[in-house]
């Protein structure tokens, strides 16, 4: 296998990206998760780009980013100059039919990513008369934001709830949720799709979400930190400390989080990213992030594939220096088990293990390991290829399908380990952990560790 880094890429799949020869490419290149935008695409083309990923290799997993209360202009047909007081015939809708209700003097109103500023002037009827305060040419369907209303949507919209079960019926991994505002979003989703196994990704991009981060992360499986709408609905200096706070957060918690947004956005037309950017991404991989996301750059940019080599080259990189961090709370694992993995870190460095081996029953035991950034890569053994592309967002890990897991334990480990081997992972020299289930019956929290040699488990 090849030698990618630890921290996992999500690359949005558009139409520079989706035919089969540059998926296959761009999952040659480092790619993890296929990010599907819900926003731009109807049900026949969620299908054909799903099944076309499917296809280019069942490992990866499938992501569906929903559109969310994303409110935008509507009814222009050409491009105006927003500039001075906008009345009439200076005018244009927005998607939100209640703005009147909501805003008061003084509110601001935010277009195309907070190029365009407005105030509220006044409020007649149903216009809301605004006084520019940073002007610029307003194009069709630009977002607008409204960073200081808390807005009555529902948890859900019709839209979203539709593309959600339709992600639920074609089996995908994730489902990222656009601006989560508090636990009740996330739970509403939650009673929606059931049983279904698919891991939910809380998005982080507006006040509300901000507010409520800890309550939020108690009821998601994933955070992503969403920094293009964050940067707008706050303070965009603010964004960098948030993003720490954020990833340390979870990483106590044992949930892994995503970095997304602008990160090689240069690389949407040129084959190089900016210093500054090279700089973001290698970063981001320093304070801890399990995994970063390319939005524009490959899903309509022009070097799709170049674009995940650069993230992996750069992390890479980034990770060459990086230390072991062990790190303090207790994840869904048993409290005995989130000690065994932090310990094993240690055990890990000092006596150089090449790599450890889990053998995953619930995947806990792998969400407490990977928290805690050993130098020594995971290799997760499953018979689940779901649980392998879910976990496929976790920092360090490397999931191996083996379809049968054997009852009896040496049996078990011993063919957990012939699969690492036969990729190339190990020599017979090696030493490596392994963390499996309790050979005691019916005991289905406790895990045994194991020191061996390599050639010592292959010759049982």
């Amino acid at each position: 296998m090849k030698n990618y880094s630890k921290t996992k890429i999500i690359a949005t799949i558009g139409p520079s990206s989706w035919d089969a020869p540059i998926l296959k490419e761009m999952y040659s290149a480092g790619m993890d998760i296929a990010r599907i935008n819900a926003s731009f695409a109807d049900f026949a083309e969620l299908e054909r780009v799903s099944n076309t990923i499917r296809q280019t290799s069942p490992r990866i997993g499938i992501m569906l980013d929903t559109q969310g209360h994303k409110i935008r202009v509507t009814g222009l047909d050409h491009e105006i100059m927003v500039e001075g007081e906008i009345s009439i015939p200076n005018t244009f809708n927005i998607t939100y039919a209640d703005l009147d209700k909501d805003v008061s003097v003084g509110t601001r109103i935010l277009l195309d990513d907070g190029n365009i500023q407005l105030i509220v002037k006044a409020v007649q009827n149903t216009e809301v008369v605004c006084t520019v305060t940073q002007s610029g040419i307003l194009k069709p369907n630009k977002t607008v934001n409204i960073p200081d209303v808390n807005f009555n949507f529902p948890a859900i919209t019709e839209k979203d709830k539709a593309d959600i079960l339709f992600a639920v019926e074609h089996k995908f991994d994730f489902i990222s949720l656009s601006f989560v505002r508090n636990r009740e979003d996330i739970l509403a989703v939650r009673e929606l799709i059931e049983n279904s196994g698919i891991k939910l990704i809380a998005k982080i991009e507006n006040v509300q979400g901000v507010e409520n981060f800890d309550e939020i992360l108690s009821v998601t499986d994933a955070i992503m930190v969403a920094r293009g709408d964050l940067g707008v609905e706050i303070p965009f200096e603010k964004v960098p400390i948030l993003q720490k706070q954020f990833i340390y957060k979870c990483r106590q918690a044992g949930k892994p989080v995503i970095v997304a947004t602008q990160m090689l956005e240069s690389m949407k037309d040129a084959i190089q990213p900016t210093r500054a950017e090279i700089s973001d991404v290698a970063n981001a991989v320093m304070d801890g992030a399990d995994a970063l996301m390319l939005s524009a750059e490959t899903s309509t940019g022009k070097n799709p594939v170049v674009a995940v080599a650069t993230m992996q080259k750069i992390s890479k990189e980034a990770e060459s220096v990086l230390q072991q961090s062990p790190i303090y709370g207790h994840t869904s694992a048993p409290e005995e088990v989130d000690e065994l993995c932090r310990n094993l870190c240690d055990i890990s460095e000092s006596i150089k293990l090449k790599g450890i081996v889990v053998i995953s029953n619930t995947g806990q035991t792998v969400l407490s390991l990977s928290r805690h950034r050993p130098n020594a890569p995971i290799w997760e053994i499953s018979n689940s290829l779901e649980r392998i592309r879910q976990d496929s967002l976790l920092n360090g890990v490397t999931g191996f399908f083996l379809k049968d897991l054997p009852q009896d334990r040496d049996e078990c480990t011993q063919r957990a380990v012939e699969v690492v081997y036969a990729q190339g992972e190990l020599d017979l020299n090696d030493k490596i952990a392994i963390i499996s289930g309790s050979s005691i019956r019916h005991n289905h929290t406790d895990a045994i560790l194991e020191i061996v040699q390599v050639k010592n488990v292959l010759s049982r």
